[in-house]
């Protein structure tokens, strides 16, 4: 069926449907960007929205949302990607053509329901999304969980890979900015299906990104430059955080979080928030020097344990001492935390929407990347922004990036993160100045008349205008 082919009326709303990879941190800024187009008027667009997901992410899903729900036989038992446990590396095409073989047909059945102008946006990684909305003649975006600095740096490396990589690298192929690189930071896996994604990518109508252009304007216009098959627009439509960041059944009339009651009687600026993401999970060995480390620091520090996963068995529990407050065990307000006063440094895994958080909140970071393309954000943060500080000290990357992180490289970052008195004030000044500006950006573009407020109503009022144009709805 062509958008021609589509009965309604003209004035009918532009029907989103997205379609989201099964993993929490991918689910997340989709199921955002949903919640905004649900019901709302983009520019002289109206909208409406759907996910299609599977039960588990149905509960995650924000309350205005419609969602429709595939059944999905998890392999292994797990229905989050994230949770695929390190040693089952091989369960990975298996959770990838289970999750085609539940939302593909279900996809299908809600286009073709539709009688009105529909578009399909999907995450990057699902590449069969393009052929299925291919087939239902609507038009396609893909959307990327990852900032452009990271999507375009893996690229460059795809496209222009010497033979033999010194160590540390220069990104090649024109790279808009002088960045070097250490070949275990890169993510080999992800080398290795980047064609497959590409070539899913070249029949989209369009790329968005969550992301915002005083953040990574020349990274996507450089991205733009290397993508495959017809030129198509690139859109920065972030950053796209919060909707859908706890589940369901917390509400609005919920009591106030006791993390966040805790921060209250704390001095502006003094506490150190420390977080791996809701799946990055850290060793006993690990935790007991991290531990050690921030209460070696001196500084009032926030350690929230979300998962239990790689954490002792970790039961939900709350403590604070004169050293600060762990929180193990439970989904904690993230973003709220991050904007409160007391808060005056994140350490951080630099998982991308850790660090949109960080950013428009305007915290400055100490980076600790674990897997994936953390590695990338980290010398986008501590590099090209000069916003971050490294926790992981040369001399052990050169060791391998599995190696323990001694309690000493954790005072020393904290340190340098928030000031230690040894001659940081200038450095630190300078951070927390940067940190603001992006923080300040970051907002300023979600706000009315903000650059991604106006990528993303060009990209809705393209995509309302393919229907009912007698041509192919993905060039």
């Amino acid at each position: 069926m062509s958008p021609a082919g589509r009965s309604g009326r003209p004035d009918a709303p532009l029907h989103l449907v997205f379609v989201p990879f099964l993993a929490r941190s991918h689910f997340a800024p989709l199921a955002a960007k949903a919640a905004d187009a649900c019901g709302q008027r983009v520019g002289a667009t109206a909208t409406t929205a759907a996910i299609v997901t599977t039960p588990h992410f149905a509960a995650l899903a924000p309350p205005c949302v419609p969602v429709h729900v595939a059944g999905f036989r998890c392999p292994g038992g797990h229905e989050d990607f994230s949770q695929l446990p390190d040693d089952e590396a091989s369960s990975a095409p298996a959770f990838f053509s289970a999750a085609e073989a539940a939302l593909a047909p279900a996809l299908a059945a809600v286009l073709r329901a539709q009688d009105g102008p529909v578009a399909v946006v999907s995450d990057a990684v699902l590449y069969w999304v393009p052929r299925v909305a291919r087939e239902c003649g609507a038009p396609h975006v893909t959307f990327h969980t990852i900032g452009a600095f990271a999507a375009s740096a893996m690229v460059a490396v795809h496209l222009h890979r010497p033979e033999a990589f010194l160590d540390p690298f220069v990104v090649p192929g024109g790279f808009p900015r002088h960045v070097k690189l250490r070949r275990a930071q890169i993510n080999e896996e992800a080398l290795a299906h980047l064609p497959l994604f590409r070539a899913a990518e070249a029949q989209s109508y369009a790329v968005a990104f969550n992301s915002f252009a005083a953040l990574e304007a020349n990274f996507a216009a450089y991205y733009q430059s290397q993508l495959a098959g017809r030129p198509k627009k690139v859109f920065l439509v972030g950053p796209a955080l919060a909707a859908a960041a706890s589940p369901r059944a917390v509400t609005g009339g919920a009591e106030r979080d006791p993390i966040l009651q805790w921060l209250d009687g704390r001095p502006a600026g003094s506490v150190v928030y420390v977080c791996f993401g809701s799946t990055c999970a850290l060793g006993e060995s690990q935790l007991r020097e991290l531990a050690t480390g921030l209460r070696a620091s001196g500084r009032t520090f926030l350690w929230v344990i979300p998962a239990a996963r790689g954490e002792g068995g970790a039961a939900r529990e709350e403590r604070a001492s004169s050293h600060g407050m762990v929180v193990a065990g439970r989904w904690a307000p993230q973003a709220e935390i991050l904007a409160h006063r007391a808060v005056g440094g994140f350490v951080t895994h630099c998982g991308w929407n850790s660090v949109l958080e960080a950013v428009r909140a305007g915290v400055p970071l100490a980076t600790w990347p674990l897997r994936a393309e953390q590695f990338v954000n980290e010398a986008f943060l501590v590099e090209v922004l000069r916003v971050g500080v490294r926790v992981r000290e040369v001399a052990r990357e050169e060791a391998g990036l599995e190696a323990l992180v001694p309690a000493g490289a954790v005072t020393r970052a904290v340190g340098r993160l928030m000031g230690d008195g040894q001659g940081e004030a200038e450095a630190v000044a300078g951070r927390r100045a940067r940190a603001r500006e992006l923080g300040s950006a970051a907002r300023a573009a979600v706000a009315e008349g903000g650059s991604s407020c106006g990528d993303w109503a060009r990209l809705v009022e393209e995509l309302k205008a393919l229907h009912g144009r007698d041509s192919d709805p993905q060039v």
